[in-house]
């Protein structure tokens, strides 16, 4: 299990008739040292959509050369459905 995790913003909205998925890092959470829980860090605050705030706490993406702890989806290099990061 990871200690940090990556904030991210999720976003729908529709483009050409169709319902598609915007992901954007926000910030970062990190396990608390003396008790059980995470603090979490934000760079940004995220838009309501219908009164709510939706945001994930995903294992970090690892960087060029790093391994994953986890696996994840490649990206396609779009902001539709995959988080790009």
């Amino acid at each position: 299990m990871t200690d940090r995790y990556e904030a991210i913003a999720v976003r729908k909205y529709e483009q050409n008739g169709e319902t598609k998925t915007a992901f954007t890092n926000i910030g970062v959470a990190f396990k608390m040292r003396d008790r059980d829980g995470y603090s979490v860090r934000l760079h940004a605050m995220p838009a309501p959509t219908d009164g709510e705030f939706t945001i994930l706490l995903m294992p970090p993406k690892p960087r060029d050369g790093q391994q994953s702890s986890a696996p994840r989806q490649q990206s396609g290099g779009g902001m539709d459905d995959d988080i790009p990061f």
